[in-house]
């Protein structure tokens, strides 16, 4: 490099920052001051806007009757999960696998008697988890209330 191109190349960084600095000065200029807004000026806009603002203590005040309220329901609630709890009796189900049944049948037949929710999910699991192709020809006795993993292991013969 001779010394013309060293000097031209120093010009240019010069011109370059002097750009630069005279950018952001003009870019900070045009940036707009923050504006202070009061308490009371902020309280009278959020009113306007349908908005409630309540102070610390009324705010305190919501929260403990909020959970007084809650207390109160507690107890109901415990009563209906007894009930379903009543209700859900594990049903037995004898299931026969054939030999060619695939596993959209089974689970099929495993939804039809209430063993499973949902019998796309089941057959999903048993192919993402590998368990469709070590699913084994015989008579297993299942209840309702199993999950996926249990039925698998049992029609896997823990495969």
């Amino acid at each position: 490099m001779n010394k013309r191109t060293a000097q031209a190349f120093a010009l240019g960084l010069i011109f370059a920052a002097i750009f630069l600095w005279a950018g952001s000065s003009v870019i900070a200029e045009k940036e707009p001051k923050k504006k202070v807004v009061a308490v009371s000026d902020a309280t009278k806009i959020l009113e306007e806007k349908g908005y409630k603002v309540l102070s610390s203590a009324e705010f305190a005040e919501l929260n403990e009757k909020k959970a007084e309220v809650v207390k109160e329901e507690k107890p109901k609630e415990e009563a209906t999960e007894e009930k379903v709890e009543e209700v859900k009796e594990e049903k037995p189900f004898t299931l026969i696998i054939a030999g060619g049944m695939s596993p959209g049948d089974v689970a099929t037949m495993l939804e039809s008697q209430g063993i499973i929710d949902d019998e796309a999910k089941f057959e999903r699991f048993l192919i993402d988890k590998g368990y469709h192709t070590k699913v084994q020809i015989g008579k297993y006795e299942l209840k309702s209330g199993l999950d996926y993993h249990q039925i698998a292991k049992i029609i896997t013969k823990n495969r």
